[in-house]
């Protein structure tokens, strides 16, 4: 399951990034790391961008970086 697929409101772990490294290792300096809680505050209206928080920053991610993102409920 990736980050897209979550509900809004819903709180996942991440399990792996995916991608290319570039943007793996962006992802990783943000926060995004295996293990850590990650919530979907919301979608604009056409899925781009996602906005989630996490280590209680609310961040925006583009749909292509949020479906390089693995979590697990």
């Amino acid at each position: 399951m990736n980050l897209i697929d979550l509900s809004k409101n819903q709180t996942a772990m991440i399990q792996k990034l995916s991608g290319a490294p570039e943007l793996v290792l962006r992802l990783a300096e943000l926060g995004f790391t295996h293990g850590e809680s990650v919530r979907l505050v919301g979608k604009s209206v056409f899925r781009s961008p996602l906005y989630v928080e996490i280590r209680g920053a609310v961040m925006a991610l583009r749909k292509n970086e949020a479906a390089c993102i693995q979590v697990k409920i």
